[in-house]
C-alpha cells in the first residue's frame, strides 16, 4: 500500500486465470497513484520508480507478493517508467522509508517470521455452515 497526498493506494495483482478484472484493477490503481503524484507536481516523464515488496508473509496461500511484484514491473515496463532499484520477494516484512524530495529510500528487513494459515479441521458432526 502506498501513501500519495493523504490516499492510500493498494495495488492488485494481476490473477492466474486471466481475469480481466484483476488486471484493470491494478492498472487503475497505478492510474491513480500516477494522476495524484501529477496533482501533486510531479511531471510524468521525469518519474523514476524504488519498487519493495513482494514477500509471500502468508504459507499456504497463492503468492499474490510475487504476482504483484511482477505486475508492477511489467507495468513500469509499458510506460517506460525508469527503474532505479528494486527489492522484491522473500519471506520477510519490510520497513521503509522515503524522502520523495531527494529520492532516498531505505528499507530494514523485519525477522517477522511467515505466518501459516493452515486450519484445522473442525470437530463436531461434519456439517459445515457457510
Amino acid at each position: 500500500m502506498t501513501r500519495i497526498g493523504g490516499m492510500n493506494h493498494m495495488l492488485l495483482a494481476v490473477s492466474g486465470g486471466g481475469d480481466t478484472s484483476c488486471a484493470l484493477s491494478g492498472i487503475n490503481a497505478m492510474e491513480v497513484l500516477i494522476n495524484d503524484l501529477v496533482k501533486l507536481g510531479a511531471v510524468r516523464g521525469r518519474l523514476r520508480a524504488k519498487v519493495f515488496g513482494g514477500a509471500r508473509m502468508i504459507s499456504g496461500f497463492s503468492d499474490i507478493g510475487a504476482k504483484n511484484a511482477a505486475f508492477t514491473l511489467s507495468y513500469l515496463g509499458q510506460e517506460g517508467i525508469p527503474l532505479i532499484t528494486q527489492s522484491l520477494g522473500g519471506n520477510s516484512a519490510r520497513n521503509l522509508r522515503f524522502w520523495p524530495g531527494i529520492g532516498r529510500a531505505m528499507q530494514k528487513m523485519t525477522n517477522a517470521p511467515v505466518r501459516d494459515m493452515a486450519f484445522a479441521a473442525p470437530g463436531g458432526n461434519g456439517v459445515e455452515l457457510f
